[in-house]
């Protein structure tokens, strides 16, 4: 075979096997829109919230019930044993088998508390909707934070790596500067030192990424292996760029505040119903009773009456008095707990506000100190290379560089958080928001 063929036919079987290698890993990976679904059909306190959901719902016909006819029938068969006297001289004394049957109709016409019953099912229900709101709100920030904290965690791995490589150059020329005479022991020691240092702190990393991965793991409750980094893109900051039209959003939108609002709804609801206790209650009862088997066995006792029940409470031993204080202090409650969430809703956004807009400056500050560590790193470089800088100087320089490459790096995702931040405490962060992060990644 002709040796040339054989070298071309190698080098592009080798472009191919790497393109179908880096395809392979590019489809393995997984993003942020996918692990979110994922999440949403494992998490444990969304179901618990849709759970608790359904349960509230239920209370709705229970309520009702309380104002709905109650049809009741019985039926029994027992030994009776009967002992008279005062009808005659002598005593009466029989035992005897009997059966009877009857049958019940409760129609409530007037039913205070009933009413205010029916409401306050409403309102459980209001209160699980919001929770609802509130779980799926908080998944969607659970996910997209995890998931960037362990880009970053990553970033920060990688850049260590690219420091064990520079101080090993570094240490590599100091021992070929010592052979060649024009080095001395204590730079090959400080490079050494250096070096060691550096791939110590890789252990560090490496374990850092694997809590992180762990930790998106436990959100998404599924293994995670390779995930898919952002590529280069515009910092944007919060648009309207007014901390006070956040702040209504997040008053108008947040859904915490719907739930204690709700709640507080709630409690004015159970107080009246707890005051109703004192109010009479109306019902219109219908009964029918059969009987035979009697003392007389040639009687068959037959009775149907329909009445109008009225029903007074009172005294209760001070159970109406009692339950109306605790429903009043609980009331009292819930109001300063409403006034106390749009305190800390209000100072929530206000922090979200401001990262996300300083993070843009972060962002290009940190490029630049980047950019200009680097520099700086390639010119002592050369310096140390040509015997105008020290090895100290070349091993400060890329310390330098590094740094600010993880700075670099950790603006990028902070700003990716914070995005997520805003929109969460502002309460309208949305599917949506996850799909638009998405577009970001590779």
């Amino acid at each position: 075979m002709n040796p040339f063929f054989f070298k071309k036919l190698t080098l592009i079987l080798f472009i191919f096997f790497t393109i179908l290698f880096v395809s392979s890993n590019s489809f393995g990976a997984e993003d942020l829109l996918t692990l979110y679904k994922r999440a949403v059909e494992t998490d444990p306190l969304l179901k618990k919230a849709l759970s608790d959901l359904e349960a509230s719902k239920a209370q709705k016909p229970l309520a009702r019930s309380l104002l709905l006819p109650k049809l009741e029938a019985g039926m029994g068969q027992g030994y009776y044993n009967k002992n008279i006297t005062g009808i005659r001289p002598d005593e009466i004394q029989k035992g005897y088998w009997g059966d009877n049957y009857s049958a019940r109709l409760i129609q409530p016409i007037f039913d205070g508390q009933a009413w205010v019953s029916l409401k306050m099912a409403k309102s459980m229900v209001g209160i699980s909707e919001a929770q609802v709101l509130f779980a799926k709100q908080d998944l969607i920030k659970r996910v997209a934070m995890a998931y960037f904290d362990l880009l970053d965690a990553k970033a920060l791995l990688r850049a260590q790596k690219e420091r064990v490589k520079l101080d090993k150059k570094i240490l590599d020329r100091a021992r070929v500067a010592l052979r060649a005479g024009t080095g001395d022991i204590v730079s090959l020691k400080e490079a050494k030192a250096r070096f060691d240092a550096s791939r110590a702190r890789l252990v560090s990393f490496k374990n850092l990424v694997e809590i992180k991965r762990e930790n998106l793991s436990i959100t998404c409750h599924s293994p995670i292996g390779d995930i898919k980094d952002v590529r280069s893109f515009k910092v944007i900051g919060p648009e309207p760029n007014d901390v006070n039209q956040w702040i209504m959003v997040a008053l108008d939108n947040q859904p915490i505040l719907h739930k204690a609002q709700k709640e507080l709804e709630l409690s004015r609801e159970k107080l009246e119903h707890e005051k109703r206790a004192r109010w009479p209650r109306i019902d219109l009862e219908a009964q029918a009773d059969y009987a035979n088997g009697l003392f007389l066995p040639d009687v068959i006792y037959r009775e149907a009456h329909t009445v109008f029940k009225f029903t007074f409470p009172l005294y209760l031993g001070g159970s109406i008095e009692a339950r109306t204080d605790i429903a009043q202090s609980k009331l009292i409650s819930s109001r300063h707990k409403l006034e106390h969430l749009k305190d800390v809703i209000t100072l929530k956004t206000k922090q979200a506000f401001l990262r996300l807009r300083d993070s843009i400056a972060i962002v290009n500050a940190s490029k630049e100190a980047m950019e200009s560590a680097r520099v700086s790193m390639d010119a002592t470089t050369k310096g140390y290379e040509i015997g105008t800088r020290n090895v100290i100087d070349a091993l400060d320089m890329t310390d330098k560089y590094i740094l600010n490459k993880m700075k670099y790096n950790r603006a990028i995702y902070d700003h990716l958080k914070a995005r997520v931040m805003l929109k969460t405490a502002a309460g309208i962060i949305t599917e949506r928001d996850i799909t638009s992060l998405n577009g970001l990644l590779e």
